[in-house]
């Protein structure tokens, strides 16, 4: 194999002359047009785009310089462990190489697998564009697979070409973003006789504390007819992107009155209005990172029928783990409808575990998985009457909280497990949008679904609970779909009573006064909330995976929610979950056949390889 990487280093340094369309002038060289684009800097100076088609991706770079432009792939957004390339413009003719920084320092190493190919590449007296394209698996353990998990893209560029010392430090032109590469664009064409609604807080004044949910009810537009949103977009307002962290749209009892509106109130408070508690369906969902929400062609959701939202509530909330003080806010979402209706009502369905003191994680944990069923019992139940045929879902978001690494959500029918339904086993915490899905998938009755979210709890020392806050833990997943029928949430919790006998909790106090609710029995927890007694338990890595198994094997409670506070009739009731065989990945990526390196040369080239591998591997 060595002799290999050897015909490998020297035959790509002929490639230019065998093949000198690769380092062409760059005014024989037009421009491509791409699917997708990001601006990676708050400046704008840094743009991609890029666009894939079965197993390869083309990227472009377009950075306000004339000097060289770096992009990367990174398991962390660290330079370090990343996959790189380096390129740019010199007197007319642009160059590129495939580097990486497995060390720890982030140096830069030319790989000797040079897997990215130039496309094109030109320059004018402001701006550098790069084009180039890779296999999505380049069967080089240097480089890293594309896959649908988030992508932590980092990015540099420097006012000069890169010498021969290799490239200049780029001192603070640098950065990272997370993407996902993979997700298909949803193509929607928006009607001339579109209108706009914007749903937002006015001059809120974000508390110096770490975590707040902002919450106040808002009209929706008074119509006549139906109409179908067919677009969501985000309003954040510039510099506090790193404030807002997510906003839920709930629709609220249309019992509710004019006298609801124009009250702001942090929620789940106990001073927070009543009106609040009417308002609980999801209609929509928006996370950090995230970018605005196109449905499907022949999809909209529905406004204007006795059926739907007069009122909604929009649930804000704000991260300030700095306490950083004086910020005012007024972000929110920006509804586009139109009276043009299309052929099915979209639907939100909460998928996963219950937010509950009840889901809890030990501390010290390279890898705890919490599970949350959207139990067969409900979707029977719940399809059988609506929609025997079947619902179509079409996107997913997926979302955790610090702890979060990977999420999934795995469907059953008939037992049988299916392919995922949604995964991202990259997850970042501050980049969570909804994924839409290659092909959509039909849930029929009796199917099931659980949401699977692997946390990492290594440098914490107390438990983590289930709840509200960023540094607590939530395993949740939403799903789009259509037609729309009546559930709103299908979710599932522990039962407490075999977690608290795993510490040796024997009795508690009765009746329950106090929340958390405190322990009667042994007296080393005597007096005790729960959590606290959690917490005083000796936990070790051992004990936490004897825990996690214990937990996937108890009873849980279904919650399997109508809209407007009903509920049908299996919400409630302990059942067994299912037994699970662990999940495995199964990657497409794996399908791929890797060959050694000597034949990913170019034909151009075979016959003067073959000769260089020959005389090399007879002189070793």
């Amino acid at each position: 194999m060595q002799s290999c990487v050897w015909c490998l280093v020297l035959v790509a340094g002929l490639l230019p002359l065998l093949l000198p369309g690769a380092a062409a002038a760059v005014d024989t060289w037009p421009r491509t047009t791409y699917r997708h684009h990001a601006v990676l800097d708050a400046n704008g100076k840094y743009h991609l785009r890029w666009d894939h088609h079965a197993a390869r991706i083309t990227f472009e770079v377009e950075v306000e310089t004339r000097g060289y432009v770096g992009l990367g792939i990174s398991p962390t957004g660290s330079m370090a462990r990343s996959d790189m390339i380096v390129g740019g413009v010199v007197n007319g003719r642009p160059y590129l190489k495939d580097y990486n920084t497995l060390n720890i320092d982030g140096k830069l190493n030319k790989d000797y697998q040079q897997d990215y190919h130039l496309e094109y590449g030109m320059e004018n007296d402001t701006h550098t564009i790069i084009a180039f394209s890779r296999d999505l698996n380049t069967c080089d353990n240097e480089d890293k697979i594309i896959t649908e998990n988030t992508v932590r893209v980092i990015w540099a560029y420097h006012p000069e070409d890169v010498g021969q010392d290799g490239p200049q430090y780029h001192s603070s032109n640098c950065g990272r973003k997370s993407i996902h590469l993979l997700n298909p664009e949803m193509e929607t064409s928006i009607p001339s006789d579109v209108l706009t609604f914007n749903i937002r807080h006015q001059n809120v004044l974000i508390p110096e504390k770490d975590t707040t949910y902002w919450c106040q009810i808002f009209k929706l537009p008074t119509l006549t007819k139906k109409h179908h949103v067919i677009k969501v977009d985000p309003i954040i307002q510039k510099g506090h992107e790193h404030l807002v962290h997510h906003i839920l749209l709930y629709q609220c009892h249309n019992s509710l009155n004019d006298s609801a509106l124009d009250i702001g109130h942090e929620c789940y408070h106990s001073n927070m209005p009543d009106d609040f508690l009417y308002c609980e369906s999801i209609i929509m969902a928006w996370a950090i990172g995230g970018k605005g929400f196109s449905f499907p062609p022949d999809v909209g959701l529905s406004l204007g029928t006795t059926d739907d939202p007069t009122y909604v509530l929009m649930e804000m909330h704000y991260d300030n783990p700095g306490f950083q003080q004086g910020y005012v806010d007024s972000s929110g979402l920006k509804l586009i409808y139109t009276p043009t209706l299309r052929k099915y009502d979209a639907g939100i369905i909460e998928t996963g575990v219950w937010v509950s003191l009840y889901h809890m994680i030990p501390p010290d944990m390279p890898n705890y998985i919490s599970q949350g069923h959207c139990s067969m019992e409900c979707l029977q139940e719940a399809l059988s009457e609506e929609k025997p045929s079947g619902i179509h879902v079409f996107a997913v978001l997926l979302h955790s909280h610090l702890a979060g690494r990977a999420l999934r959500i795995r469907h059953f029918r008939k037992s049988v497990e299916q392919p995922l339904l949604a995964y991202d086993d990259e997850f970042d915490f501050n980049f969570q949008e909804f994924h839409y899905m290659k092909e959509e998938r039909v849930l029929l009755p009796g199917d099931s679904l659980v949401t699977e979210c692997e946390y990492n709890t290594r440098s914490r020392r107390n438990m983590t609970w289930g709840g509200l806050s960023t540094r607590d833990e939530m395993c949740l997943s939403y799903l789009l779909y259509y037609p729309k029928i009546d559930l709103s949430r299908c979710e599932s919790l522990p039962e407490i009573a075999p977690q608290l006998k795993f510490i040796g909790v024997k009795e508690i106090y009765h009746p329950i006064m106090t929340w958390p609710f405190i322990i009667k029995s042994p007296k080393k927890y005597k007096n005790l909330s729960f959590t606290e007694a959690m917490n005083k338990f000796r936990w070790s890595r051992k004990k936490g995976r004897e825990f996690n198994n214990l937990v996937h094997g108890i009873e849980m409670n279904i919650r399997c929610a109508k809209h407007d506070q009903r509920e049908w009739q299996v919400n409630g009731i302990p059942v067994l979950p299912p037994a699970l065989k662990p999940w495995e990945p199964k990657l497409e990526s794996q399908s791929v056949t890797c060959r050694t390196t000597c034949q990913f040369l170019d034909p151009l080239s075979i016959p003067l390889s073959l000769t260089l591998c020959a005389v090399f591997t007879t002189g070793m």
